[in-house]
């Protein structure tokens, strides 16, 4: 069975093309990745909640101009590596978030979709004159280096969840159970959009932030509905083998996620049977899973050392 969702292509794919682009896309992001520290108290400059509200506001005007979870998703990179790199003072942020958006949407979208500048200003119901736009884009550029498609979560997102596609029929667990998948994902973006909104999120490198999201999604889904037969564990230990990720790192992720998201509070407050822990801990520590299920283990449990995954 081949499926294609929009950026989630397995056609013509296999696991070792698809874990040799995996491997590609973690090396340009150590190459490029700048550590992001967001203001809290100084007044004239962009502060972490004024960077959220442009973030949200962004994603409101991609999806009014129709552009993809993609565009927004660097839209918010160039955002958030731009305030790292100088100091914004307020007035100018909606020009810079125009700007980025701007500069996103020629490396993410079809030329004939993309409104020339003045329109551009205008679809973005923007403040800012066109010529203001074009003096920010080329201030962007030259702090860039004339580079700007950089990666995003969701490029980590769709590799992801194409291995994770692979994988499924390769081990034969059935249509539905891609199916399943496919209709994850398209709800995973959402999600992750969401995510993007946050500063304290943007602080975890995309690859991070994907494998949490889809971690805590696959853990929700299973006990949902236990009658889906995927092993998300197994399934998020070997991505995270993959993409090296420090197992710290991706617990942290997951639980800053549960604890910003309206929609993972509920599961964790209300799914009894949902083994959810936001950080590895040993035998000594006090802390101690939310509830013991036998032959079940959490993903603290594996990455301490107390279970084994089950075997690829």
């Amino acid at each position: 069975m081949v499926i294609v969702v929009v950026g989630l292509r397995t056609a013509g794919k296999t696991i070792n093309s698809l874990t040799s682009t995996l491997e590609r896309l973690c090396s340009k992001e150590e190459q490029t990745w700048k550590d992001r520290i967001f203001n809290q108290i100084r007044l004239d400059e962009v502060n972490s909640s004024q960077r959220n509200h442009a973030s949200s506001w962004l994603r409101k005007v991609a999806a009014s101009m129709h552009f993809g979870i993609d565009t927004y998703a660097l839209s918010v990179d160039l955002l958030d590596r731009f305030l790292a790199t100088l100091k914004v003072r307020p007035k100018f942020l909606e020009c810079l978030a125009v700007g980025c958006l701007y500069i996103a949407a020629k490396c993410k979208e079809e030329d004939d979709t993309i409104p020339i500048t003045p329109e551009f200003v205008i679809d973005c119901n923007a403040s800012c004159s066109a010529n203001e736009l074009l003096r920010m884009e080329r201030l962007m550029l030259e702090k860039f280096n004339w580079f700007a498609d950089f990666v995003t979560s969701v490029d980590f997102l769709q590799i992801y969840f194409a291995i994770l596609l692979l994988k499924s029929n390769s081990q034969h667990e059935g249509d539905e159970n891609e199916a399943a998948l496919v209709e994850k994902y398209a709800d995973l973006e959402l999600k992750l959009a969401s995510c993007l909104q946050h500063h304290r999120l943007a602080t975890f490198k995309p690859r991070i932030l994907a494998l949490a999201l889809i971690s805590l999604e696959l853990e929700k889904q299973q006990a949902l509905e236990p009658e889906i037969n995927i092993d998300w564990l197994a399934s998020i230990t070997y991505l995270q083998h993959l993409a090296k990720i420090e197992s710290d790192a991706l617990l942290s992720c997951r639980d800053l996620i549960v604890r910003l998201s309206p929609s993972y509070k509920v599961v964790r407050l209300e799914l009894a049977d949902l083994a959810f822990i936001s950080r590895a801990y040993n035998s000594s520590s006090s802390l101690k899973p939310w509830i013991s299920l036998p032959g079940r283990p959490t993903y603290a449990d594996v990455v301490s050392g107390r279970a084994a995954p089950a075997a690829q």
